[in-house]
């Protein structure tokens, strides 16, 4: 992120040509003077909308950085074709990522509300959810309370026979909004799969360790984007459960 985010007309068709620009600057990937490309050639928000790739190209604006535009503008109007209608004080609802899936395009708007809330065991089928703000954390304490909170979830979880999603990343009362999307900020997403495992191998006893190994999926990473459609740098962190019939035949306890 090039810029501190301003706020923005929810709909591209009321921005001016000065926050087209303001827009396009906040673009990864997109140098300032093509910004200003747009800017002296009087593109407005109702004009951004009509452009495709030729025209971009027409401007001096070079391929790469023509897709990256396009991009940006055609997800932000999906996103707001998805949006249900709310009043602009009241945060947006949305689906969670799909579960026990890793590759469907789907991100989350920052400060948006998941609309499931957090349940405790309810059947092999339906899925619940916990919700960890995972803030006020440490570097040297994250990946340990992450590896722990994964842990307890999934004992709960494979003992109860239910299906489970444990969320890192979005608030809960009363410091938040319970389900809102706040994201957190990952370095080496590999070292969170690798101490997951080293975490289920030396928590759990030996007769379990396999049983336990397939039914905690690795963790999923989900993009938070801001409102403008850039992007946050921070993700979600989530960590499915599925405790199959096939492997979850006894009591699970841990080390």
């Amino acid at each position: 992120m090039k810029n501190q985010e301003e706020e923005l007309p929810p709909d591209i068709k009321d921005w001016s040509k000065d926050q087209v620009k303001e827009w396009a600057l906040k673009l990864d990937g997109v140098d300032d003077h093509i910004a200003e490309i747009l800017f002296q050639q009087d593109i407005n928000g109702p004009s951004l909308l009509l452009l495709e790739i030729e025209d971009f190209r027409g401007m001096g604006v070079t391929f790469g950085p023509a897709k990256l535009i396009k991009h940006a503008r055609d997800e932000k109007v999906k996103f707001k074709k998805e949006e249900p209608t709310s009043s602009t004080n009241q945060p947006v609802c949305r689906k969670p990522y799909p579960f026990c899936r890793y590759h469907d395009t789907y991100r989350y708007m920052e400060n948006s509300i998941l609309d499931i809330t957090e349940s405790g065991a309810s059947d092999l089928i339906e899925p619940c959810h916990e919700y960890k703000a995972f803030i006020n954390t440490t570097d040297e304490t994250k990946m340990s309370k992450f590896t722990a909170e994964v842990i307890r979830f999934a004992a709960a979880c494979m003992n109860s026979r239910t299906n489970g999603t444990i969320h890192f990343g979005i608030g809960d009362t009363p410091d938040f909004i319970h389900g809102e999307v706040l994201g957190v900020a990952v370095g080496d997403k590999e070292a969170y799969a690798k101490e997951l495992k080293s975490a289920i191998d030396s928590h759990f006893e030996h007769k379990h360790k396999q049983a336990a190994q397939i039914c905690i999926k690795p963790p999923r990473f989900v993009e938070v984007l801001k409102k403008i459609m850039t992007s946050t740098d921070k993700c979600v962190i989530e960590v499915d459960i599925v405790p199959d019939s096939r492997s979850v035949k006894k009591t699970f306890t841990t080390l």
